[in-house]
């Protein structure tokens, strides 16, 4: 049974109607317009240390540190939101948790939002922010995403692995492996009617927008459809009232098949990006994420 707090948590973002944005290319669209120029966020967070990372062509990107305990290692924590958002106070909240939590430090970078910025742009700056991290990182690195985020990390990993910068462990949460979100499950297993957060046909019009001039099934795109082969140890979290469940279970397929050291949690009722909201299936995540980074 879900907890009480899930359901509570539920019934506000059903009353505050936060899943109407998404129902159609119209509404979605008519919603990025309302949204501020990047950067809009503040730099001073409190909390956090906030640094500026300059890239190769100039673009300047902030990105935040949550301090932890040198030898327990870092966290690149790449932030959801479908590519629209900039990082939100669930996942400052979030990366405040896992720090008191695990000792890790995290580094969450606020990247460039669509539709100033497309797949091709976006993926070759985060893998270039990877590298310049990874040298400043303390302990071990671990590799985290979220939704959009989530995508962005395994398409990080994918262009890594093999190097001194692979990551120890890759962590994906409600990950959005597949920009045209076009899985005919998602409407067979009535999805759509369940999940408070999200619906197909917005997320496919943002993952036009976001594709530029590459196809959807461009790994820069879409990483479902990236090589897997070597990927560092994955664990995948996924809610059964989630729009992105039926993909994150052909993710998974894929990892195991090609041998990644693979863990697979689905939880039923949650929502997407369960984790991130305050509830006991939320606690019990980050618990159980703790033993699995710490297994060995």
């Amino acid at each position: 049974m879900p907890s009480k707090e899930s359901l509570t948590i539920k019934k506000l973002l059903t009353a505050e109607g936060f899943h109407q944005k998404w129902e159609s290319p119209e509404t979605i669209r008519q919603y990025i317009a309302t949204l501020p120029s990047y950067p809009a966020l503040s730099e001073k967070q409190e909390g956090f240390e906030t640094r500026c990372f300059q890239s190769s062509s100039g673009l300047l990107m902030n990105y935040y540190i949550s301090h932890g305990v040198i030898e327990k290692g870092t966290v690149i924590y790449l932030h959801g939101g479908a590519y629209i958002e900039e990082i939100l106070p669930p996942h400052f909240a979030f990366a405040e948790q896992w720090t008191k939590q695990t000792g890790q430090t995290v580094i969450l970078p606020n990247y460039p939002t669509v539709p100033a910025m497309d797949a091709k742009d976006l993926t070759g700056l985060m893998r270039e922010f990877y590298k310049f991290a990874c040298p400043q990182a303390r302990g071990s690195v671990f590799l985290m995403g979220d939704s959009a985020g989530g995508a962005l990390a395994l398409d990080m990993a994918q262009s890594v692995k093999g190097t001194p910068h692979q990551p120890k462990r890759l962590i994906l949460l409600s990950p959005w492996v597949d920009a045209a979100t076009d899985n005919p499950c998602i409407s067979e297993l009535g999805i759509p009617q369940r999940d408070v957060f999200l619906q197909p046909a917005g997320l496919r019009e943002v993952g036009k927008i976001y594709a530029g001039v590459l196809p959807m099934e461009d790994p820069a795109v879409s990483p479902l459809f990236g090589e897997m082969k070597n990927l560092p140890s994955t664990v995948i979290l996924i809610g059964t009232d989630d729009c992105l469940l039926p993909d994150a279970r052909l993710l998974r397929d894929k990892l195991i098949r090609e041998g990644v050291d693979t863990e697979y949690w689905e939880y039923e009722n949650m929502m997407h990006v369960w984790p991130l909201f305050p509830m006991p299936e939320a606690e019990d995540a980050l618990k159980r994420l703790y033993q699995w980074i710490t297994r060995d």
